[in-house]
């Protein structure tokens, strides 16, 4: 059994819920190697309005940035699902090589990522309440008691044991980790930073998500939010609404790492004021789902609209300063 101790991505004095955060950080730190420039990216904001979706099912994020967790930190991932509807596995046609890759893997001494649901997790507070996504490392395997070991680091838990057969019938994707050379200039800051705010295809431009936060905002001011089962509207509603501080985060770990290989005071500062801005967004959150709560009344949405403009101008600021530096 690999001995990997389970790591936490962020260290926040507010709720921000993100395992596959946790197990990345877990998982590169175990390997010696850094993680932190796959954030590249979390300043990237978009907003599809159509008016047929809940408000916030409007908002999209881009995902982690894998190929530059390959490149600067040599760590290369493949992600791939296995045969599931919803919360249930089709079929069990690919146990056996599911199995096989899984003991292959920790036979040459690298743990696997797995998806799981945390319905089935006696560890989690999501234990026979709830169907949510949730991911592990799978970090050794029991043929003769049929037990599979897993690190929970969103958890804080290590060598959890579950019956296999449990395992294999709720684990819907898993991600092979390999070790690369990273590229000769991942010291090359500047390189870095200018790349990742113009050089990307299929990302909208500093200025587009700026306004695409704004248009959002309008949205909220004119619309708020909707929650119809306060039990599964609210939880959802929260999830939807981290991401705003959750991509805040990443992306001061990112100006933190920036201001590691350039020792520039200004990125110092910067990735301070990002960790605020997330602040700030956890505080919206709270802000509007208790308006939800209370009437939804306009005059309290337009408060919020209000603060949201703030930080949005504030953001703004920051992208400005950001580019300068580039």
């Amino acid at each position: 059994m690999l001995d990997i101790q389970p790591l936490k991505s962020f260290n926040t004095q507010f709720q921000v819920t993100s395992c596959i955060d946790d197990h990345f950080r877990t998982i590169s730190t175990w390997l010696g190697r850094d993680m932190r420039t796959m954030y590249a990216d979390a300043w990237v904001f978009e907003y599809n309005a159509d008016p047929q979706q809940l408000l916030l099912d409007r908002i999209v994020y881009p995902r982690l940035n894998l190929s530059y967790l390959d490149t600067y930190h040599g760590i290369k991932v493949d992600f791939r699902d296995r045969d599931f509807s919803g919360t249930t596995l089709n079929s069990n046609e690919d146990e056996k090589p599911f199995l096989d890759m899984l003991q292959s893997e920790l036979d040459a001494g690298m743990a696997v990522l797995v998806g799981i649901d945390v319905y089935y997790c006696p560890w989690s507070d999501g234990y026979l309440k709830t169907h949510a996504r949730h991911s592990c490392l799978a970090v050794g395997i029991d043929q003769e008691d049929q037990k599979i070991m897993l690190v929970d680091a969103y958890y804080g838990q290590k060598n959890i044991e579950m019956e296999l057969q449990l395992f294999l019938n709720i684990s819907f994707y898993y991600a092979i980790f390999r070790k690369t050379d990273p590229c000769s200039s991942h010291n090359d800051w500047k390189g870095l930073l200018s790349s990742s705010l113009h050089d990307q295809t299929n990302i909208p431009t500093m200025q587009n998500s700026i306004r695409n936060l704004k248009d959002f905002a309008k949205a909220y001011s004119e619309e708020g939010i909707v929650i119809s089962d306060p039990k599964m509207d609210t939880q959802h509603a929260i999830f939807q609404w981290m991401r705003f501080s959750l991509a805040r985060l990443r992306y001061a770990s990112f100006i933190f790492y920036l201001h590691e290989l350039s020792q520039e005071n200004m990125f110092h500062t910067i990735g301070g004021q990002y960790l605020e801005l997330a602040r700030r967004w956890d505080a919206i959150m709270h802000q509007s789902i208790k308006c939800c709560f209370s009437g939804n009344v306009l005059s309290q949405r337009q408060k919020i609209y209000n603060k949201m403009l703030f930080i949005i101008q504030h953001e703004s600021e920051l992208l400005n300063q950001l580019q300068d530096l580039a």
